[in-house]
C-alpha cells in the first residue's frame, strides 16, 4: 500500500515538473541573493574597520577626555525586574571615562525589588526634575530620586508601560543634554565606550544624528565591579553560537551598512541619539516590539522628508557586554520578539520600500530587509523539505540538492569565518588561536539544526504579527553577572 502511494505521488509530481523546477530554482536564487549580499559586505566592512582603526590612532582617547569640546550626554537605562544585575550595571556606567555625563535609570514598575536595591545601594532621596511633558508619551511618573553618593545619578520611578519604549520616553523627558544614550539595564559598557561613540557627532562633515556600537556576549567572561576583567568564550554551546551570530551581525553587516549610509538598526542595548532630532521625530514608539529599529527608520524618514543632510553611524570599538540566553525557551522568546519587531517596522514603513524619494535606503536597504527578514526564512525552510523530496523522487537532479546545501552551509560557514577573522585582525578581541578555532567550528555546527531552528522562530514571529496578538515586553530572565558562567 505504501509503495502504491509513493508511486502515485511520483506520478503526480511528474505532471508538474516545470513548476517544481521553477520552485527549486527560486529557492536556490533567494539563497544565492541572500548570501551574495552577506559576501559583498565583507570587503566593505574590512575597509571601514581599517580606516576607522587608523583614525583612532590619530587622536588619543585622553585628548578627547580632556577636551572642552566634548558634548554632554545622558545615559538612559530602562529597567524592569533587573534586581539581579542592576547594581553591577550601574557600577560599570558610573565608572565610565567621560568628562560630562548624567545617568538616568527608569524603573518601569518592576514587580521585584529593583527600586529597593537602587535606594539602598546608591542612597537615593526624592527630588524634583523639570520634564518635557508634551512631546513624549509614557505612563505616569510616580517619583524621581537623586543619589547622595553620586550627584550625576537620577532614578525615575514610573508605572509599568508594557514596553521598553515607554520607559525610554520617560527617561528622555528628563534629559537636558544634547545627546542621550540608551542601553539595557543588564548591560556593562567598556570604560572608553562613550569616548569613541560620541566622536562621530563632533568629527563628521554631515550632521550625525545617531550612532550604534557593538554588543558582545558576556557569558564566559569575568566581570568585576562593573568592569570587564577578562574575555572568555562561553563553555555552553548555546551562548557560544550567539557569539558567532553577534560577530556576524554587528561587525560585518552593520559596519558595511554604516559605510554606505544605509544603517537600518541600532541595537537597543547601546545607541546614542541627538535629543532634538529624536524628539522632533516623535520619540520611541510604544506600540512595537522593535522600538530600536523603528526609531532608526523613523529618523531616516524624518530627515529625508526634511531634505537635510545627515548620517547614522556605527562604530565597532565601544563594546556593550550583555548576558545571552542560555536555554532554548528563553532564546526562542527573544528571537520571536526580534522577528516580530522587524516585521512590524517593515509593515509600518512599507511606503518607503522601492520609493526613490528615500534614495538607497528605500531602493536597496529596505527591499533587502524584506527579502532577508520575511521571505528568506520561509523559502529556506521550504527548501529543506521540498528539494530533498524532489531529488529522492527523481523529479529533480541530485545536483539541485548539492547546490542548495552548498548555498546554505558553505556560504554560511565562509561568511561567519570571515567575520571572526575580520574582528580578530583589527580588534584582537579573542584571546588565543584556540578561541578562534572553537568559533569557526561553532560556525560550522551552526548550520546543522540551529540555523533551521532560528528560521522556525522567525516564521513564528511573522505569524504572530499577522495574527494581531498584542505585543508585550517580556524581559529575559537573568542569572546576574556575578553568577554567570565563567
Amino acid at each position: 500500500m505504501m509503495e502504491q502511494n509513493w508511486t502515485f505521488f511520483i506520478d503526480w509530481l511528474s505532471q508538474y515538473g516545470f513548476v517544481l523546477e521553477f520552485i527549486s530554482w527560486t529557492i536556490i536564487a533567494v539563497g544565492l541573493i541572500q548570501n551574495l549580499v552577506y559576501a559583498s559586505q565583507i570587503p566593505i566592512a574590512w575597509r571601514e574597520l581599517k580606516e576607522h582603526s587608523q583614525h583612532q590612532d590619530s587622536q588619543t582617547a585622553w585628548e578627547f577626555l580632556t577636551s572642552k569640546a566634548s558634548l554632554p550626554i545622558s545615559i538612559v537605562v530602562p529597567a524592569y525586574n533587573e534586581a539581579a544585575t542592576i547594581a553591577e550595571s550601574l557600577s560599570s556606567l558610573l565608572a565610565l571615562r567621560y568628562p560630562n555625563f548624567e545617568l538616568i535609570v527608569v524603573n518601569d514598575g518592576s514587580t521585584d525589588n529593583t527600586l529597593q536595591v537602587l535606594i539602598e545601594k546608591f542612597d537615593l532621596k526624592p527630588t524634583v526634575r523639570v520634564r518635557d511633558r508634551e512631546s513624549l508619551k509614557h505612563e505616569e511618573i510616580r517619583g524621581v530620586y537623586s543619589s547622595s553618593i553620586y550627584p550625576d545619578l537620577l532614578v525615575v520611578d514610573k508605572k509599568n508601560g508594557g514596553s521598553k519604549a515607554d520607559a525610554t520616553n520617560a527617561g528622555l523627558s528628563c534629559v537636558r543634554t544634547p545627546l542621550f544614550c540608551v542601553i539595557d539595564a543588564d548591560s556593562v559598557l567598556e570604560s572608553d565606550a562613550l569616548l569613541v561613540a560620541v566622536r562621530p557627532f563632533m568629527e563628521s562633515f554631515a550632521p550625525v544624528i545617531a550612532v550604534g556600537g557593538t554588543v558582545g556576549i558576556a557569558n564566559g567572561c569575568v566581570i568585576k565591579n562593573g568592569q570587564m576583567i577578562k574575555f572568555g568564550l562561553p563553555k555552553k554551546f548555546l551562548p557560544r553560537i550567539q557569539v558567532v551570530e553577534y560577530t556576524r551581525a554587528f561587525l560585518m553587516a552593520r559596519l558595511a551598512s554604516s559605510r554606505v549610509g544605509t544603517l537600518a538598526l541600532i541595537s537597543g542595548a547601546f545607541g546614542i541619539f541627538r535629543r532634538d532630532v529624536a524628539i522632533a521625530a516623535g520619540g520611541f514608539d510604544r506600540t512595537t516590539l522593535g522600538e530600536d529599529m523603528e526609531m532608526v527608520l523613523k529618523l531616516h524618514r524624518h530627515m529625508k522628508t526634511k531634505g537635510e543632510p545627515y548620517e547614522i553611524r556605527y562604530v565597532p570599538e565601544p563594546v556593550c557586554w550583555t548576558e545571552a540566553p542560555e536555554t532554548l525557551t528563553t532564546l526562542s522568546r527573544q528571537r520571536v520578539r526580534w522577528q516580530r519587531g522587524a516585521v512590524e517596522c517593515l509593515v509600518r514603513y512599507r511606503d518607503m520600500i522601492f520609493n526613490p524619494k528615500f534614495g538607497r535606503f528605500g531602493m536597496v536597504t529596505l527591499p533587502l530587509m524584506l527579502l532577508v527578514d520575511l521571505i528568506a526564512p520561509l523559502v529556506e525552510l521550504t527548501g529543506y523539505i521540498l528539494i530533498p523530496l524532489f531529488a529522492a523522487s527523481g523529479i529533480l537532479s541530485v545536483h539541485f540538492l548539492f547546490a542548495y546545501l552548498a548555498l546554505v552551509i558553505v556560504f554560511g560557514v565562509f561568511i561567519s569565518t570571515m567575520s571572526v577573522l575580520l574582528e580578530q585582525s583589527e580588534l584582537e578581541r579573542f584571546a588565543s588561536p584556540k578561541d578562534i578555532g572553537r568559533l569557526i567550528l561553532t560556525s560550522i555546527v551552526e548550520h546543522f539544526g540551529y540555523r533551521q531552528l532560528c528560521n522556525y522562530w522567525r516564521i513564528k514571529g511573522v505569524i504572530a504579527h499577522f495574527r494581531g496578538k498584542k505585543a508585550v515586553w517580556e524581559p529575559m530572565p537573568r542569572v546576574g553577572f556575578n553568577n554567570a558562567e565563567r
